[in-house]
């Protein structure tokens, strides 16, 4: 899986999650979803939350430039999140590509899907981790965009990219089932 990216450089998490707030964080949509769907005051706390159970903090991290998203991004796994992972019986081992073939009618309805699909954010920057047991990419952060490449291959009209996407990843090294089994049981709720 690696080889389909080109390595740029190391980053930190605070470069990390200041893009990811400049590009959801802003949006009224999810603060609003922070509030009141996951009980936290605001975006920042959530998402920050969500990083902390996974140490992201702590972790190291490295820059990619994805060279052929269209091809390369429906083959990344699907994160550890509940809204996603119900959609099927099996947790945490089916792709974009599953999703679009599986679950056609769902992502089509879907509205942040949708949206993405006939606007595509660009230039765009994903989060995922690296599971190196399965030399396989789980997405963390990007879904909805990684829905809407993978239901416009799916289509045969794949998204024209007009400048480069890229995604930070983090190695998660060892038994990786029982990292991702835990972070999908967090639901990223606020603790009462």
């Amino acid at each position: 899986m690696l080889n389909h990216l080109k390595y740029l450089n190391d980053v930190s998490w605070q470069e990390i999650f200041n893009v990811w707030k400049s590009n959801e964080g802003l949006d009224p949509v999810w603060q609003a979803f922070a509030k009141n769907e996951k009980g936290w005051d605001t975006w920042e706390e959530w998402r920050g939350y969500q990083a902390s159970i996974l140490g992201a903090s702590e972790r190291e991290w490295k820059l990619f430039e994805i060279l052929d998203p269209n091809q390369t991004v429906p083959k990344f796994l699907i994160g550890p999140f509940q809204g996603w992972q119900k959609l099927f019986e099996e947790k945490n081992i089916r792709t974009f590509e599953d999703l679009v073939h599986d679950k056609t009618e769902w992502v089509k309805e879907n509205i942040g899907i949708k949206t993405r699909r006939e606007h595509f954010p660009q230039p765009t920057q994903f989060i995922g981790l690296y599971i190196e047991d399965k030399q396989k990419i789980v997405m963390y952060e990007g879904h909805h965009r990684s829905a809407a490449i993978s239901l416009a291959v799916f289509e045969h009209n794949p998204i024209v990219f007009t400048s480069n996407s890229t995604i930070v990843l983090t190695a998660i090294i060892g038994d990786s089932s029982k990292l991702l089994d835990y972070l999908l049981a967090t639901k990223a709720n606020k603790p009462v």
